[in-house]
């Protein structure tokens, strides 16, 4: 019985690092997200501070597997989408 609760431990850690990293991908993605379409300074100041509070209250009540993989999927969707793009050059096809 011992094997299997260990087993089950694992398992629901697992997919809490899973989830939490699931939830730090699309909380970073919505933040992004509505920071470009923010028209003025104190909405995007409204948004950091709330993410930044989020973090803080994960710090306090989560543990630490659970907040570093928020952390990473938070920093996998800042370097995915928030990162500026090159633009696109077309050449011309030469006769």
């Amino acid at each position: 019985m011992a094997t299997i609760n260990t087993i089950l431990i694992y398992l629901s850690q697992a997919l809490r690092m899973i989830g939490m990293a699931a939830l730090g991908l699309t909380l970073g993605w919505l933040v992004l997200d509505l920071l470009r379409k923010a028209q003025t300074w104190y909405m995007e100041a409204v948004l950091f501070l709330g993410l930044l509070g989020f973090v803080i209250a994960m710090v306090v009540f989560t543990g630490w597997g659970a907040l570093g993989a928020f952390l990473i999927g938070l920093a996998v969707a800042i370097f995915i989408w928030g990162m500026p793009r090159k633009p696109k050059v077309v050449e011309e096809e030469k006769i």
